[in-house]
């Protein structure tokens, strides 16, 4: 790739979030993947043959009812030190994880202290190991006893929430300074609430809306309370986008294109961005319409047959910027490749258009990969390998750094002059 250079305080790492590497029993994902096991491994050739020529390669595992439920996935939660020891090899200076309300709350109104212990040592260890945290409240996990009262289906039910965020922020304000409220409202109220494909299964419109717009508010009180706790926290959100393109100029392309920035960016952001000290972003891929559809060419895909063009993130950093003049942290970017055949390319080309994007006038901050290590990935379980660092879950979930991950760590040290 051609040689870019960052600032000397660009954050570089990669991303975690606790439920896909450590489960946990008490949350209303728990419940539904082992009722649905059996039918999502069903499901899968029918799912997967149409958009990746390769998935036969996947089809043992993705056949296997045991790779959607996640268990104690890869032991994180056991390994965390050597883990961090992997992370400090490969030079990163930040590393995104989540915290799971349902350990630290798994009885309304009943605060597990050992589990805050437990934060606490995980975060002295990882700033031991000269890595920044950022740590996300929520990734889309919740207490059963929370969705059992309907969780942000009711306006109401933000005051557990408020509870919660007030909790872990003041117990955890000392070790941690970056704060990510929520983790991909858009994509939780979609698949959720309108597409019906993950719990609660619903396929109500207007609901996903109130859900949309109760997740508004849960931010907003999320960051009131931070800034009560600690004025110095830096809040935002990982926001889910996609670079976009009108592949024709027909009417109904503008109109999908112009809704498709609606939902996806302006609702939220345009209510919640004066309420952000800068805007994470998860990012990984465009969509061209054609026709007023989506219409991707194709011509490279990964594992989960998604078109791959990561040289065009820029496109949509510099239409965010420029709306709402928020310094970006990439909070997550990545791809499924079990082969490591694509990955280095990616990097190279993802790193190649961040830097086009700053020359553009964007302040970006800091890029975190998806994911630290291969896990499990929600309906599609742990068949997709998203991770720099591999697991072997047939072999004590053994680690392996990936050839792509070397190279990210060698591109990481030529940035800090090592």
């Amino acid at each position: 790739m051609e040689q870019v250079k960052f600032p000397a305080d660009f954050l570089w790492g990669a991303s975690i979030a606790t439920y896909q590497t450590d489960g946990a029993d008490n949350t209303q994902w728990h419940a539904w993947e082992v009722e649905n096991a059996n039918q999502l491994a069903a499901n899968y050739e029918t799912a997967f043959a149409p958009v990746n020529p390769g998935y036969q390669a996947f089809l043992a595992e993705a056949k296997d009812q045991t790779n959607y439920v996640a268990g104690t996935g890869i032991e994180h939660r056991k390994h965390y030190a050597t883990d961090f020891d992997l992370l400090a090899e490969l030079n990163f200076n930040a590393f995104r994880f989540s915290v799971e309300w349902a350990r630290i709350e798994p009885v309304e109104g009943q605060f597990d202290q050992a589990e805050i212990a437990y934060l606490k040592t995980y975060l002295h260890s990882l700033k031991a190991h000269g890595i920044k945290p950022v740590l996300s409240l929520w990734h889309w996990t919740m207490p059963t006893w929370f969705t059992d009262k309907g969780a942000f289906e009711h306006k109401a039910n933000l005051k557990y929430w408020d509870r919660f965020v007030r909790f872990v922020l003041t117990e955890l304000q000392a070790d941690v300074d970056m704060i990510l409220t929520l983790n991909e409202w858009n994509v939780y109220t979609f698949m959720s609430y309108i597409a019906g494909e993950w719990v609660p299964n619903q396929t109500n419109f207007v609901k996903g809306t109130w859900v949309a717009q109760n997740l508004v508010w849960a931010h907003q009180h999320a960051y009131k309370i931070a800034k009560e706790i600690k004025p110095a926290f830096q809040v935002s959100v990982a926001h889910n986008t996609s670079s976009q393109y009108a592949g024709d100029t027909k009417l109904n392309t503008k109109f999908a294109l112009a809704w498709n920035t609606f939902q996806r960016d302006s609702f939220f952001l345009r209510q919640t961005y004066k309420y952000m000290d800068f805007l994470g972003v998860n990012w990984y891929n465009t969509d061209t319409f054609i026709a007023g559809q989506v219409q991707n060419p194709n011509t490279k895909i990964n594992d989960l047959g998604w078109d791959m063009r990561p040289g065009q993130i820029n496109l949509i950093l510099e239409q965010l910027y420029a709306k709402y003049h928020l310094p970006i942290l990439i909070t997550e970017n990545g791809l499924a490749d079990a082969d490591d055949s694509d990955r280095q390319w990616w990097l190279e080309q993802t790193f190649t258009s961040l830097h086009t994007a700053m020359e553009h006038g964007v302040e970006i901050v800091g890029y975190l990969h998806w994911s630290a290590f291969d896990n499990f990935e929600w309906d599609k379980g742990f068949w997709p390998k998203f991770g720099l660092i591999a697991v072997d879950r047939q072999h004590d979930n053994a680690r392996e750094i990936r050839p792509s991950a070397r190279w990210y760590a060698t591109f990481i040290a030529a940035q800090q002059g090592k």
